[in-house]
């Protein structure tokens, strides 16, 4: 490695680094949105816990078009774990102000094209642009080499990849970096304060099941929009029934970590969420179904089951919360 390229102390390299459980391929959702799935990896490579940081999945909504795409709070992640993120105000050039952060043993997480990014071969690497979000942990400006966490994994890429990524722009884009600002729980505090932090979120979570919104905005579709192009199926399914069945899933896990450590029976609100997870699934199967026949007749009456999953949730973790 040369010694231009600037490394976070804390993380393995790239060639040891292992997906944590979380990101299994066994699981309904392996992933779910990129900025969730970087900061799992991201604690992960810093030897801490992500389940621990989950409880917000309590609060995703349908919001009239999408569920929510859910986000650790930067609250939790700083009481947690000491962890910042703070706004990185480029001026000059992403390159060069990355490395100064990377340099400095702060990850910069920065949304860039998927088109650059070589762990993404075979959906969109050299074949369209997509938007996502990567955690940058090291760049040899000279050697043109980037380390980066993305998704599931930390990954390398260099040369024309390296060139596409930070190419010229019209507009900067928006990156953060992360910085520590004290220090992690210990784990024997971990728990009591996880626990406290659902018990808010809780709190803040949707008044009203949100399934039956998102079955009333299918049940309004018009046959023109199942007749559009079938790359508008996959945004339509990553920003609805997979942001809705990866949450439940990870939300699954928050429950089976706390119980294990708090001693709490969350067991029947853990299965409900992954019930719920696997309805999403299936759904998605059926609305490409829909779209493969531009029709979708009766399609809201199978979020049933979701429906009743979701509200089941909730009365089982309220019983285990009391």
């Amino acid at each position: 490695m040369s010694a231009a390229l600037a490394l976070m102390p804390e993380p393995a390299a790239p060639a040891g680094h292992a997906a944590h459980p979380l990101h299994a391929f066994d699981r309904i959702w392996p992933e779910s949105n990129c900025y969730v799935d970087l900061w799992i990896e991201l604690l992960h490579a810093r030897g801490l816990v992500p389940e621990a940081m989950l409880g917000f999945t309590l609060r995703q909504d349908f919001e009239g078009d999408q569920f929510t795409f859910f986000k650790p709070f930067a609250a939790d992640l700083e009481r947690l774990y000491g962890l910042e993120i703070q706004e990185l105000a480029i001026y000059d050039s992403l390159e060069s102000q990355a490395a100064v952060q990377v340099a400095r043993g702060n990850p910069v997480l920065v949304e860039v094209d998927g088109f650059h990014l070589p762990d993404t071969v075979g959906t969109t690497y050299g074949i369209e642009h997509h938007k996502t979000t990567i955690a940058i942990l090291g760049l040899d400006r000279a050697g043109r080499r980037l380390d980066y966490l993305h998704n599931g994994g930390r990954y390398r890429l260099e040369g024309a990849d390296y060139a596409g990524l930070f190419a010229p722009a019209l507009l900067f884009p928006y990156a953060e970096f992360v910085k520590t600002s004290g220090s992690a729980l210990p784990a024997s505090a971990l728990p009591e304060v996880a626990l406290a932090l659902l018990r808010a979120h809780r709190a803040k979570a949707p008044r009203a099941n949100p399934i039956a919104a998102f079955r009333d905005s299918v049940a309004a579709w018009e046959d023109g929009f199942l007749r559009r192009p079938l790359c508008a199926f996959h945004a339509y399914g990553f920003n609805t029934t997979r942001q809705l069945g990866a949450n439940f899933e990870l939300l699954a896990s928050h429950l089976d970590w706390l119980g294990a450590a708090t001693g709490r029976d969350f067991g029947e609100a853990s299965a409900a969420c992954r019930i719920l997870a696997q309805e999403a699934k299936t759904f998605q199967f059926q609305i490409a179904r829909a779209f493969a026949r531009g029709g979708a007749v009766g399609l809201a009456t199978r979020l049933d089951r979701a429906e009743a999953a979701y509200a089941t949730v909730f009365a089982a973790l309220d019983r285990s919360l009391d």
